[in-house]
């Protein structure tokens, strides 16, 4: 039904173009007050070229001599920008309501999220507990409640919105028009996988620990909320587990070449990263299992099936839910 509800609206390959750059526009829009900052802070700045190029590329902005609170909202204001882009265009552009990207159910299904959320920052502190005893001397308190109030409130109330966003539109846009474009769910499954790996190329995890490596770890990723995604006809699943990585990451446990650098309560040393990636593995498996028990759901040979052409009585009993003011 993820599909299916998608095909009440209009979804020609020129609508999805200016789709997709309505949503860039937003971006770069969103990131102009950053470029402001680090443009005038670049005059009064004491380093040379090569030193603010790297500080800048590992948004390192206490390097930079910007507050790293301030530091992660003007980041994050790029992505603000292309989520109330993509809300924005979807009912003048594609004729159906914005929900239709996030969910199939008649309203987006909160107790799905607060579920994939809790479950997985709950297998993340799990993880991190072993981590530590295996090696505590690893870890350092940097606990400062000046800093850390303001961080948690943004990672509560606007951090999301950048998580939300990139799910909305890889897994929810994205693969529901190359699903329609293809009739299939393995297609759009994959390629959007990968281009959520692409997404990432510019994160300072990548050069610092590989692009092998740490592709491999982005486009697992993209796969398993991928699989959600279409096993569970929504988005709601990937959207908490999404918000619930990046949120643990930027309050409780930080590191030197995260995305991230923020005022967190931990940093660690260092990373080992095939750990973290196995650590994936384990932990992505547990989910969907859990889940596929929790929701009942069928056989996982759906992700393989064809997406019908939605008829008669589908059709009417979707219509009501498309336009729904009172929904996204």
């Amino acid at each position: 039904m993820f599909f299916k509800v998608a095909q009440q609206g209009q979804n020609k390959i020129w609508q999805y173009f200016i789709g997709i750059v309505a949503v860039a526009l937003g971006a770069l829009i969103g990131q102009i007050p950053l470029g402001a900052v680090l443009l005038s802070g670049r005059e009064d700045s004491n380093l040379n070229q090569e030193n603010w190029e790297n500080a800048v590329n590992s948004a390192d902005f206490v390097t930079l001599g910007i507050n790293s609170n301030i530091g992660l909202v003007l980041m994050l204001l790029s992505f603000v920008g292309a989520l109330i882009a993509m809300l924005l265009i979807m009912k003048p552009l594609h004729k159906r309501s914005a929900k239709t990207l996030i969910t199939s159910r008649s309203s987006i299904d909160w107790s799905r999220v607060f579920f994939a959320f809790f479950v997985w920052f709950g297998l993340n502190l799990a993880t991190e507990f072993i981590m530590y005893l295996l090696d505590p001397g690893n870890y350092s308190w940097q606990f400062d409640m000046n800093m850390f109030l303001p961080l948690l409130a943004i990672s509560l109330f606007i951090l999301p919105m950048q998580t939300s966003i990139e799910e909305i539109f890889t897994r929810g846009y994205l693969m529901q028009g190359i699903g329609l474009a293809s009739k299939t769910r393995w297609l759009p499954l994959i390629l959007t996988s990968v281009l959520f790996g692409v997404l990432h190329l510019s994160n300072p995890e990548v050069r610092a620990f590989g692009t092998g490596v740490m592709m491999s770890y982005y486009i697992g990723v993209g796969l398993m909320l991928g699989i959600l995604t279409i096993m569970d006809d929504g988005l709601e699943l990937a959207l908490g587990i999404h918000a619930a990585t990046n949120i643990y990451g930027a309050t409780l446990v930080t590191f030197k070449s995260s995305a991230l650098q923020t005022a967190a309560m931990f940093s660690v040393a260092y990373v080992n990263i095939n750990v973290m990636v196995l650590g994936l593995l384990v932990a992505a498996t547990l989910f969907i299992v859990l889940c596929k028990w929790k929701y009942g759901w069928g056989s996982f040979s759906k992700i393989f099936a064809p997406i019908e052409k939605l008829h008669g009585k589908e059709e009417i009993a979707l219509e009501e839910n498309l336009l729904d003011k009172t929904e996204l």
